[in-house]
């Protein structure tokens, strides 16, 4: 019977590596440091993993291990010494802990048989870690002939494991996705036959689909569900706007590894991506955003799932829209006070948490787009909080739909509105409209469009005071004095229209299609709901040139 080492009885050894050596009917070994697990494993000789894909529970039993204290170095080294396969899972921060027995491990070994170790850590280097660990604790006059009989081979963990409520140290509950990826190349003996063990030549890619498909669409769930209240994966996905988003990240993507590999990547990666999004909708599984989400730092370095697959993308030719949409999103994520750097991280802007996290600069076409959507969703969420605490019921997709007008200006502070809009039809448009103290929709009107003879609306406000400017001003001078007091001085020339209607709440007031008019907000803000015939934003006439109501897609 073939036996496995299995350093580490975390939640990937105990509920993934072992498993699937064990139904292969080999022997395997933990090496770890927990009492409670040593004893439990001494005790019980076996444990049970429960296969949980939020119907039914099914149980597979594992039977025939056993555990040796990672502190006692001799019985570790031994127990390497003897093993037809290593795997290790303990964490990067560990390997260094690890390593002293595997060095030991492999010089107890006779010089023909070589030691492969299968290195289930989340870090892109970590087999290159490990190798250089163990080789160091080497006699330097046995490293080159150590290093020829060392395989540190590379995995990809994609099997998602909930958090334990049990208590219990061995027993486990995990997702029945079993499939286990390794780097064929990188084997010294031969490769073992395992089922749902696949010896992969170009691994590259396997790194690339994990960290660019699950680690990234993960993230982007997070990051939006936590904007949006949701405690796990699978009450993000119960915003069907939300899973829309995430998925256009995901066809990005797609299109990436297309372009780099070809049409059978991009296939392989729509069908790796379709099987994500129905395995995070396991409740048995509630993984908590708070867990995906954690550590932005680290998620946003350079090399990392989010700007790296908008990185890979950019290489590849392709805008990647939706990934910078996420990274916007990812910005304005509010961390526990336990991560790392979390004091660091809120006392930054978004621009400036980017620039520290993936070292972009201004110019960089990521740092631009997804400053942007960290912007606009930051507008979006006070918006739709305003419109909440004044009573209007908003959900959720509407308020990630609230639009962000500037009119092409970049002024937003002076110059802008959100607008919730939730009827237009051929014959009619209602909109709530929400604006910052002092903020301004510039001069315009809805002029005659196909036979219509322009749109009709009428202004009722809700909250604060709106001052509204129609044709029709005295030629003293004093009313067009006051309104361009409003106004800054730079747009003096766009704005000619001075009598002013001061609406408060409960106030209103309709205008004739055509009518040249602006208005602007109070010292307090305002809320204004607006009645229509068919609004057709993108033929309104401004009288500021400079003006473009619907910019192009960021």
């Amino acid at each position: 019977m073939p036996t496995l080492v299995q350093v580490g009885a975390g939640n990937i050894g105990r509920g993934f590596i072992a498993p699937t050596f064990a139904a292969a009917g080999w022997r395997v070994v933990f090496i770890d440091v927990a009492p409670a697990v040593l004893a439990a494993l001494a005790e019980r000789g076996g444990y049970r993993v429960l296969l949980v894909d939020g119907e039914q529970e099914t149980v597979q039993t594992v039977t025939g291990v056993s555990g040796v204290n990672g502190r006692d170095l001799d019985a570790a080294a031994n127990a390497i010494a003897g093993a037809d396969l290593v795997a290790t899972s303990v964490g990067l921060g560990a390997l260094p802990h690890a390593a002293p027995a595997l060095a030991e491990g492999l010089r107890r070994r006779p010089a023909e048989r070589p030691l492969d170790i299968l290195v289930c850590e989340n870090g892109a280097q970590a087999h290159t870690l490990l190798r250089d660990l163990i080789l160091a604790r080497l006699p330097e006059s046995e490293r080159a002939a150590a290093d020829r009989r060392l395989g540190c081979v590379r995995t990809s963990i994609g099997r998602m494991i909930p958090p334990e409520r049990s208590g219990d140290p061995l027993d486990i509950r995990v997702e029945p996705y079993a499939k286990l990826p390794v780097e064929r190349a990188a084997f010294r003996g031969p490769v073992p036959a395992v089922p749902n063990l696949y010896a992969k030549g170009d691994f590259d890619r396997v790194l690339a689909e994990k960290l660019y498909l699950h680690n990234l669409t993960h993230a982007c769930l997070a990051y939006a569900g936590h904007l949006r209240g949701c405690a796990t994966i699978p009450d993000c996905m119960q915003h069907a706007d939300l899973v829309s988003e995430v998925d256009q990240v995901a066809q990005e993507v797609a299109l990436a590894f297309t372009r780099k590999w070809g049409e059978d990547a991009g296939a392989e990666a729509r069908m790796i991506a379709a099987d994500l999004f129905h395995r995070y909708r396991n409740r048995a599984l509630s993984d908590p955003v708070a867990r995906v989400a954690r550590d932005p730092w680290r998620k946003l370095a350079a090399d990392d799932r989010l700007v790296g697959a908008a990185r890979l993308c950019l290489d590849q030719g392709i805008r990647p829209r939706a990934i910078c949409r996420a990274i916007g999103l990812a910005l304005l994520y509010t961390p526990a006070s336990d991560e790392p750097r979390a004091a660091e991280w809120l006392a930054l802007t978004p621009a400036a948490r980017l620039t520290a996290a993936a070292g972009l600069t201004p110019e960089d076409p990521i740092m631009a787009a997804s400053t942007y959507h960290a912007q606009l969703a930051s507008r979006r969420a006070a918006a739709a909080q305003a419109m909440r605490a004044a009573g209007l019921v908003l959900r959720d997709d509407e308020a990630a739909a609230i639009e962000i007008a500037d009119f092409g200006l970049d002024r937003y502070a002076e110059y802008g509105l959100a607008i919730h809009v939730y009827v237009n039809t051929d014959r009619c448009c209602a909109k709530e409209l929400v604006m910052t103290p002092g903020q301004i929709c510039p001069e315009h009107r809805h002029p005659p469009v196909d036979g219509d003879p322009g749109k009709e609306e009428t202004f009722r406000v809700r909250q604060g005071e709106v001052f509204l400017y129609l044709p029709g001003h005295k030629q003293d001078g004093a009313e067009k004095a006051v309104a361009l007091a409003r106004i800054p001085d730079d747009k003096h020339a766009a704005h000619t229209m001075y009598k002013c209607v001061h609406l408060k709440p409960g106030e209103q007031y309709t205008l004739k299609p055509n009518t040249p008019h602006w208005f602007v907000a109070g010292p307090q803000g305002a809320i204004v709901s607006e009645f229509s015939t068919k609004s057709r934003d993108e033929v309104d006439v401004f009288t500021d040139t400079a003006i473009v109501r619907v910019p192009p897609a960021a």
